[in-house]
């Protein structure tokens, strides 16, 4: 029961992790704008939500406590990704390198900011581990006969943005026009629509959720070392979004898939079977990325991406 349940957890948490990192990339492609700094963007949502945790007072009640958390992890993912959208949108830089930029410089302002933070003749030079012990536990609740194990609640707020988002992609107007300047963003223009104007809403939809991502992961314990970044999460969640081909209910799939195999990596000590094979940890450590390009590999040949993906609006060329 104890396996079933840690197992359960690990799974449920992996999942919305990917699955709202993944939605967040599909805003902004589906918008035409590659989605490369989600790891970027987990950082410093993660940054921010920790510093939120760090000066809160212990008086404040949980709910609110939890509340300003998940503001202030939105409110960083968006900021960040704001810049995101100022360098590829507005002065029209090449996507990837922004995206790998950024990626880069959240890991450096995480270190710093978390250094700054935590300013104390106790700590060592190079530490950036940040604990929030206290709203650890806020955020999770115990199931009853599970008492040794943890879920955190945040996952069902994560599970009800998958049919939020595939409603507003596919049944309103704004949805229509985000996948118009995705595909054709010259018919969209023709037709009225302020392209510049849908793609920045569409990058901020994708900061704001992806730092929701990195408040998931950084509440997957009682702390979190900074200079890890996303850990690799971001980058998981952008091929959790090729694999479900920009489609919010196989994202979903693909996020359970990836998670299922993230979730062996930590707990395969606990199976008699796989310990017995004395096969390496750093092998479970790479099996979700072993998946994740062999996946790729045999999804490559049916990619369905935004067919404006990447490419940057001249109005003036149009």
């Amino acid at each position: 029961m104890i396996l079933f349940a840690s197992t359960m957890s690990f799974l449920l948490i992996y999942t919305s992790i990917l699955l709202v990192t993944a939605l967040a990339g599909l805003f902004s492609e589906r918008s035409g704008v590659l989605a490369l700094s989600l790891e970027g963007n987990m950082t410093i949502g993660s940054l921010f939500a920790g510093i939120a945790m760090n000066l809160m007072p212990g008086s404040v009640p949980a709910p609110i406590a939890c509340i300003v958390v998940i503001i202030a992890a939105i409110i960083g993912g968006m900021l960040y990704s704001f810049l995101h959208a100022v360098a590829c949108i507005t002065f029209k830089a090449n996507q990837t390198l922004i995206g790998i930029a950024l990626n880069i410089l959240a890991v450096s302002i995480a270190v710093v900011g978390n250094k700054v933070l935590t300013a104390s003749p106790a700590l060592p030079a190079g530490n950036s581990r940040l604990k929030f012990t206290a709203f650890y536990e806020m955020f999770n609740f115990i199931v009853p006969g599970m008492e040794t194990v943890r879920f955190n609640w945040l996952i069902f707020i994560i599970l009800a943005l998958l049919p939020l988002a595939w409603f507003i992609l596919y049944k309103t107007k704004f949805g229509l026009r985000l996948r118009a300047c995705g595909e054709n963003p010259r018919a969209a223009d023709s037709a009225g629509i302020n392209v510049t104007k849908i793609r920045y809403v569409g990058v901020l939809i994708c900061g704001a959720l992806s730092g929701l991502g990195g408040l998931a992961l950084i509440l997957t314990g009682a702390e979190w070392e900074f200079a890890s970044g996303a850990n690799g999460f971001g980058f998981l969640a952008l091929a959790v979004l090729i694999f479900g081909q920009w489609k919010p209910f196989l994202v979903f799939l693909g996020s359970l898939i990836f998670a299922l195999f993230k979730t062996i990596s930590v707990i395969y000590p606990s199976i008699d079977f796989l310990a017995s094979l004395n096969i390496s940890s750093y092998f479970y450590l790479m099996l979700p990325y072993i998946v994740c390009l062999i996946a790729l590999i045999f999804i490559s040949k049916k990619n369905k991406s935004p067919k404006d993906l990447g490419n940057p609006y001249d109005k003036g060329n149009s």
